[in-house]
C-alpha cells in the first residue's frame, strides 16, 4: 500500500530523517512509535506533502511516486489525513468543518455526509455548534469524520488519542479495529500510548532519532525495544 524508500529529510541544516525504509502494508494497522522529536510527524508530513524530502520516494499503491505530487493531489488519491492538534476550523460550524472535507470528493454531498453522521451521532447532533466549542474528543471524531469523507484507502492519523478521555480513546480504537475489518481501510497511526497500540495495530515500526530501529508484527514489540527506544 504505501513503500517508503530512502528516505532523507532536513530542516535547514538538520538532517531529521536518515535513509528511511518502510514498508505499509495494504489492510494493515501500522503504528509508529517512538520518543518526543525522533521524526514521526515529520514523516507523516512528508508522505502528506506538507514538508519536502530531500531524497528517496514515497510510493503509494505500488505505483505512484507522492514526492511528485502536490498535498492536494495526494488527498485526492485516497489518502486521508488527521494531523496532530487536529487542526478543525474553531470559528466554523461541524457542518462547514465536514463540507470542507467534500472537495476532493465525486459523490453527492449528503450520502458522504450521512455515512460519517452514523459513524459519529453526536456530530448530527451538533451540527450548528462551532468546532471550538465541542469538547476534545469531540473536536477528534469531527477531525476523522472530515477525513472519512475522502473515503480514504489509506487513513493516517497523527497521537489520535492526545488530550481525550479514556472512553473516547477507546471509542478511537474500537472505530479503526472496525473499519480496517469491515472496509480493509488501512490505517497508519502515530501514538505513543503502549496499551492502545498493542490493542489496535497489527503492526509496528520505532524511529529514534530519524531512522528505522525496529519493526514487524505488534506481538514482536518486546520489552526490550519498549525500554531501549520508547521509555522516557
Amino acid at each position: 500500500m504505501l513503500q517508503i524508500k530512502g528516505l532523507n529529510q532536513f530542516y535547514g541544516g538538520s538532517h531529521t530523517l536518515w535513509d528511511i525504509d518502510m514498508q505499509i502494508r495494504r489492510g494493515s494497522r501500522t503504528c509508529l512509535m517512538g520518543r518526543n522529536g525522533m521524526g514521526k510527524t515529520t514523516l507523516l508530513r512528508c508522505v502528506m506533502g506538507l514538508v519536502a524530502a530531500r531524497s528517496g520516494e514515497i510510493v503509494f499503491d505500488g505505483r505512484t511516486d507522492l514526492c511528485k505530487l502536490s498535498a492536494d493531489q495526494r488527498a485526492g488519491l485516497g489518502i486521508g489525513f488527521v494531523p496532530q492538534g487536529r487542526e478543525i476550523f474553531s470559528q466554523l460550524s461541524v457542518e462547514e468543518n465536514l463540507r470542507m472535507g467534500l472537495i476532493a470528493r465525486r459523490e453527492r454531498p449528503a450520502d458522504a455526509l450521512e455515512r460519517v453522521y452514523q459513524t459519529f451521532p453526536v456530530l448530527k447532533q451538533m451540527l450548528r455548534r462551532r468546532g471550538g466549542d465541542l469538547s476534545g474528543g469531540q473536536q477528534q471524531q469531527l477531525a476523522i469524520g472530515r477525513a472519512l469523507l475522502l473515503q480514504p484507502s489509506l487513513l493516517i492519523l497523527d497521537e489520535p488519542c492526545e488530550g481525550i478521555q479514556p472512553n473516547i480513546v477507546h471509542e478511537i480504537g474500537d472505530l479503526l479495529i472496525r473499519l480496517n475489518a469491515e472496509l480493509g481501510l488501512t490505517v497508519l497511526i502515530v501514538e505513543q500510548k503502549l496499551p492502545f497500540a498493542r490493542r489496535v495495530a497489527s503492526d509496528f515500526c520505532v524511529l529514534d532519532k530519524g531512522r528505522v530501529v525496529a519493526g514487524g508484527a505488534i506481538a514482536g514489540l518486546s520489552e526490550e525495544i519498549v525500554r531501549q527506544h520508547l521509555t522516557v
